[in-house]
């Protein structure tokens, strides 16, 4: 109803400003034309005392003037016509009702209307003609007529103005409140509540208008709108859906081509707790060991079954397949575990883990699993890059943001991955998280563990950076948002 209201200001605004020109110029040519009339009466009057002035010769211009005026008897109702005296402030009852000097034009020969009120308050046209005598003298012809009638026809023209505007108004406000509301009112607000529904994802129930104009054209169009996105919704929908389980098989291989590789270190390691099994086994079933010392050889084979047991356990719990599930998490927690997962690993290369921990949690609201992947990926890229041998550091802890930086957080907890192997090059460093981009040699990466790795991280509201100089070795930093309380 707002766009109707609006409308009908327009219209009445339009219909005054008519009204208002309209009459304004009907007063104005009743003026004009009264005036007109002055001119010609006055040039008639002076044109026939012209002529009697110069038949009879005689210089008694007052006395010429009122057989004039006789002739023409009762020409010029409610006109008054009086001779006067324009070259001085001659005594009544010559006298101009005008001051002399605001006669300017009459000294020129030419004919002056002039309008003016008297002491009630009525304006009066008066008109001079002048006329200038053999004598020299300067006399003329004063013709007053009152504006009363113009005025009361103009009072008139306003009131009857006002009425037809007010009748136009009432006209108005009933025609758009019936027809603004059934035609625009009514179906602007369908199109708005369609909008509304559009803004939070309803693209069902489509708008039944049954008007051709341009709102039936909208609502068509808005109609054509919601089906194409719900349409486009649902297939992003299985896109999306496609995507995450393509993402999530990559994760599962990137997890599974992990276990491959510590399976040679896990082997070297079951092989002394088995060893230490079938050594005291062996003498138990020789009986030949006391009492006390077939308990001690018990104890040491369960100690070792146990050993055995836990390792075998990490690795199917890093290789199970896992939906995600978001918890606080101690990124400690995390390092502890991956580093004892490629502890055999690291051995084997001659690698040295170290984890740098504080004492103090380090919280973050993730997938335990999938953060531990990223650790793995991480650790797995230093111990590899370390063909000498050498140290990988695990450090974490909490640390704010720059301002500028353009990430969310301002403060957040991080986990990094420093290694002193060969190092990255300049021109690498910008590619390193690209799909299938890898610097190893054929056969020892996919190229798919580090962007793995980042999309983990990017889901979990976070990023990772890296700082790495060729020959002294890579940090891999990940950032998380905190977990406080």
């Amino acid at each position: 109803m707002k766009l109707a209201a609006k409308l009908m200001l327009v219209f009445f605004a339009i219909v005054v400003l008519l009204a208002g020109v309209a009459g304004y110029f009907a007063v104005w040519q009743g003026f004009t034309r009264l005036e007109r009339q002055h001119v010609v009466r006055a040039e008639e009057i002076a044109r026939q005392l012209r002529l009697q002035l110069q038949a009879s010769g005689t210089s008694r211009v007052p006395d010429m003037f009122v057989r004039v005026l006789q002739q023409n008897g009762n020409q010029w109702e409610q006109l008054r016509v009086r001779w006067v005296w324009l070259d001085d402030n001659e005594a009544e009852p010559y006298r101009p009702l005008v001051p002399v000097d605001r006669l300017v034009r009459v000294w020129d020969g030419s004919i002056e209307t002039i309008t003016v009120r008297d002491p009630s308050g009525v304006r009066h046209l008066l008109t001079y003609c002048p006329i200038r005598l053999e004598s020299g003298r300067l006399g003329g012809l004063e013709l007053a007529e009152s504006l009363q009638s113009l005025d009361d026809q103009a009072h008139t023209t306003l009131i009857a103005g006002l009425a037809s505007i007010g009748a136009m108004s009432i006209a108005g406000v009933l025609v758009c409140w019936l027809v603004g509301v059934r035609w625009v009112g009514r179906p602007l607000d369908q199109l708005i509540a369609k909008t509304h529904r559009v803004g939070q994802g309803d693209f069902s129930a489509p708008l039944d208008l049954k008007s051709r104009d341009e709102l039936g054209q909208l609502a068509v169009a808005l109609n054509e709108m919601c089906s194409q996105l719900d349409d486009q919704q649902q297939q992003i929908g299985v896109e999306t859906s496609e995507r995450l389980a393509a993402m999530e098989q990559l994760r599962h291989a990137d997890r599974l081509k992990t276990v491959g590789r510590l399976a040679a270190g896990i082997a070297h390691e079951l092989g002394t707790p088995l060893n230490v099994v079938s050594g005291r086994a062996g003498l138990i079933a020789s009986g030949k060991l006391s009492e006390q010392e077939i308990q001690q050889s018990a104890r040491t084979i369960k100690a070792e079954a146990d050993r055995i047991t836990g390792i075998i356990r990490q690795l199917l719990d890093f290789a199970r397949r896992r939906s995600p599930q978001r918890t606080q998490i101690d990124l400690r927690e995390v390092a502890r575990q991956t580093t004892q997962l490629l502890e055999p690993l690291a051995t084997k290369r001659g690698v040295h883990l170290i984890v740098e921990d504080n004492g103090h949690p380090v919280m973050a609201c993730a997938d335990f699993a999938q953060i531990q992947q990223v650790v793995t990926n991480l650790v797995m890229n230093a111990i590899q890059a370390m063909d000498h041998g050498g140290n990988v550091c695990v450090r974490m802890g909490t640390q704010a943001t720059a301002e500028d930086s353009g990430k969310v957080p301002t403060t957040c907890v991080f986990l990094s991955v420093e290694d002193q192997g060969a190092g990255i090059a300049s021109e690498d460093q910008e590619h390193i998280f690209e799909p299938f981009f890898t610097t190893k040699q054929v056969g020892e990466g996919t190229g798919l563990g580090l962007s793995i790795a980042e999309g983990i991280v990017r889901e979990h509201g976070g990023w990772m950076e890296v700082q790495s100089r060729v020959g002294e070795g890579s940090r891999f930093t990940v950032l998380l948002p905190e977990q406080t309380g």
